[in-house]
């Protein structure tokens, strides 16, 4: 499944705001979310998160190297 343009856009302007933080600021948003009953909300939260993930090990990956 192919990452939504708004959702990779969120992404990465949460990475360039919050560094290596962002994983941390996403999971407090999509858990709040959820717990608010907001669940298509937290689900795109999730979404963000996984994109964050992904582009975080990439990079870390890339260092490695």
């Amino acid at each position: 499944m192919a990452d939504d343009p708004d959702e990779q856009r969120l992404a990465r302007s949460i990475i360039y705001v919050h560094g290596g933080e962002a994983a941390t600021i996403v999971r407090g948003n999509a858990r709040g979310a959820a717990l608010a009953g907001q669940l298509a909300q937290a689900k795109s939260w999730i979404r963000v998160l996984g994109i964050i993930q992904r582009r975080q090990a990439a990079a870390n990956y890339r260092e490695l190297g």
